[in-house]
Order: structure tokens, then sequence, then C-alpha cells
């Protein structure tokens, strides 16, 4: 028998094995494709078409999710991107690694908000007043601390295996055995997936898929009606909006710099790793903290995420201000505290707007609006960032999360408004 603990167990195993196969060779992918022969105008392209990939099957993909059922499509998921990851392995040209990326593309949008629905309505099927708030804080924590371990794990394998051929010369190279891991986790994920995942929806018992593949349309269009009704899921999407476009400049733009405030990046990926690896940690202290600051304001998450929103914008923009060293490393720790507070907070307030029959298809949705922001984000403030400064596309981007964080405290009016209602509702009966 299914309980909330159990439940979230299982959730916290199959997120930490997917976020770890990922992180094995996040770190070293460019320098393998580099020694197979690829160049750096390879690697943009092939970061394109997997971006392209998943924003064109977000949607559909969830809802694909919502009519056939969320482990079908989470194994499915998973065995595409074993597949995309074997391709990886023994590809040695630019259109077998652009077959890796496309099907490494399609599994991650396949993967997007199958799984989580599962878990979201997993809990609320054996305890519907659950409070979804600490377990998805929890959930974030293991999706940090796999990356960070993977991250480490995967950047030491090459000197474990430095008696291997030469890179560029073999399958199995020491920049190759962070693969082999990626490919022998994602296997695990996929056989304990199918054993520990129990889904007993109508969906899954069909026996026609092509009925169910049919009624995705009809999802996809209901899920859009539901966010264009619903005023409270609308200013959850415009605030993910504001935040993909902000942290893209983040992530696009901090290893640049960096060098330039250390006098470039030769010698100094020591300094580098450390600011990758301080990200990862103060991410987890976020989602730990992110519960304490929740009870302290009465679980009014969205006054939290107004707060932490507001709270980030000015950090990035005190750290574009930032000429030494030691501090910009610290604003930029802030920065994503704030960013991990925010994470189960604001995934908390969406999943409570959204019928568990479209939960998928929904969370496709919100995923989808934040890939937006960040494309918008890459262009505008790439070319802010080149023609004008990186510091100058960092302040524009906090100026962006500080205003929308008045979406979320519009958010947190229209609940507030909701308990009173509900509360003079009770007191006259």
């Amino acid at each position: 028998m299914n309980t909330t603990r159990r439940i979230q167990r299982i959730y916290y195993v199959l997120v930490s094995l997917f976020w770890l196969s990922v992180a094995f060779p996040m770190a070293l992918m460019v320098l393998l494709g580099q020694a197979r022969g690829l160049t750096l105008f390879h690697v943009g392209v092939l970061s394109g078409v997997y971006s392209l990939t998943i924003v064109l099957l977000e949607v559909p993909t969830g809802g694909l999710a919502d009519a056939i059922g969320r482990k079908v499509v989470t194994v499915i998921a998973y065995s595409c991107l074993t597949l995309a990851s074997l391709v990886t392995l023994f590809a040695f040209s630019f259109p077998v690694f652009l077959l890796a990326f496309i099907l490494n593309g399609v599994g991650r949008a396949l993967a997007s908000g199958a799984l989580d629905a599962w878990f979201i309505d997993a809990l609320q099927a054996v305890d519907p007043d659950i409070d979804l708030q600490p377990p998805l804080a929890r959930a974030g924590t293991f999706t940090l601390l796999s990356l960070g371990v993977g991250t480490l794990c995967g950047s030491l394998l090459p000197h474990a295996f430095a008696d291997l051929p030469a890179d560029g010369t073999a399958v199995l190279t020491p920049l190759a055995m962070p693969v082999v891991f990626d490919i022998a986790t994602k296997v695990v994920l996929l056989l304990l997936t199918l054993a520990w995942v129990k889904e007993d929806r109508a969906a899954v018992r069909r026996s026609d898929w092509a009925q169910g593949v049919r009624e995705v349309p009809a999802i996809i269009r209901t899920g859009f009606d539901l966010s264009r009704k619903n005023p409270t899921i609308l200013l959850l999407l415009g605030a993910s909006l504001a935040s993909g476009f902000a942290l893209v400049s983040l992530e696009s733009f901090w290893q640049p710099h960096f060098a330039a405030l250390l006098g470039g990046s030769t010698g100094n990926s020591l300094a580098f790793g450390i600011v990758m690896g301080g990200n990862f940690l103060v991410g987890m202290v976020g989602n730990l903290l992110a519960t304490l600051l929740s009870r302290l304001l009465n679980k009014r998450y969205g006054l939290v995420c107004a707060i932490f929103q507001g709270v980030w914008g000015m950090m990035i923009i005190v750290l574009a201000l930032q000429t030494r060293v030691p501090l910009a490393v610290l604003f930029f720790w802030l920065a994503y505290l704030n960013l991990g507070i925010l994470d189960s907070p604001q995934r908390t307030l969406l999943n409570r707007e959204i019928p568990a029959a479209h939960r998928s298809a929904m969370l496709s949705i919100a995923s989808l609006v934040s890939y937006v922001g960040g494309m918008l984000g890459g262009t505008g403030l790439g070319y802010v960032a080149e023609h004008v400064s990186i510091n100058t596309a960092w302040i524009i981007s906090g100026a962006v999360l500080v205003v929308s964080l008045g979406l979320y405290w519009q958010v947190d009016s229209r609940e507030s408004r909701q308990r009173l209602h509900l509360a003079a509702c009770l007191d006259k009966n």
C-alpha cells in the first residue's frame, strides 16, 4: 500500500538518479565533441537544435502523458534518453551527434512534467490536504545534490581511466567514461521506474493507444484554456517568463564575467569549479530554507515568492556592480540562494491551481513559458552584453525580476481574499 512517505522515497531516488546521469558528462561533453571533430560552431548548432526540439515538443508530450499515462510516458522518455547517450558514445561525426542531441531533446521533452505529475497526484490520492511545499523543497535539494555529485564525479572519471586510448581514437576513452556511467545510471533508473511507479488511472488501462494519442490536441487546448481563464495561473506564468528571462543571463554570462575579473580563464579552472560547486550548495540551502521561511510567513507562498523574487533581482543588480572577485562570488551565490528559496513555493502555488487530469500538460505549458523567457533573454540580453556590457545586461535582468514581484504579490492578494471569503462563509454557518 502506498503511503506519502513511500511515494516520496520513490520519487527522490528516481529524481536523484535522473539528475546524476545528466550531470556525469555535463562538464566534459564539449571537450569530448571537440576531440571527435566538432567545432564550436557545431556545438552551438547542436545546442540550438536541442532547445528547439524541446520547445516544439514540450506541450504535446505533456498532453500525451495526460492521455496515455504518466508512467508510460516517463518510461518512453528514459528509454529515449538512454538511446541518446548510447548514440553519443559511438558518435564520431556531426550528423551522428545531431541525432543524439535530437533524441536527447525528445527525451527531455517527454520527461518534463510526467514524473512530477505522477508524484503530485500520488501524494494527493493518499492525502488530499497535503502541503506540497515541503516535499517539493526536499526534491529540489536532492536534485541539486545529485547535480553537484554527478558533476564532480564526471570530472574525475577521465583521470581514473587515464590509461584508455587517446580521445578521438576509440569509443572507450577517458573523456567518454562519463557517458558510459551516464548510460549505466539511466538503465538503473529505467528499471526502477518500471518496478516502483504505480499508476491507477483509466488512461493507463486503455488498450487503444491511438485513441489516447487522438486526445492530445484536445488536452492541450484545455490546458491553454485553463491558463487563459485562471487569473492566478496567468500571473504565475508571467512570473515564470520573467524568471526564465533573468536566469539565462546568469547562466550565459557568469564565466566570461569572472574570467574578466580574474584576468583570464587560463590557470583558473579551480576557481571556476569552486564557483560552480558553490551554486549547487547554496541552492540546496535555499530549498531547505524555503520550508522554514514559508512557515514563518504562515505558508503564504505568494508572499514568499514576491519577497524573494525581488531580493533575487536586487542580488543580480548588486552583482553587476562588483569589481572585486570575492564580493562578486558572494552576490552570485546569493542570487542562486534566492533561486533555491523560490523553487518549491512557486511550484506549490502552480500545482494548487492545476486539475489532476491536465497536470502534465499544464506543467509542460509552464516549462514552455520559462523556455520562451530564456530565449528572449538569451537573444536580447546577449545583444546587450555583446554591444554594451555584461553588467548592463545583468542590471536589466535584475530590474525585470524586481518588477515581476508584483505578479506574485497579486497572487498572494487573491489568496488572501479567498481565505477571508471562506472564513466569512464559515462564520455564517
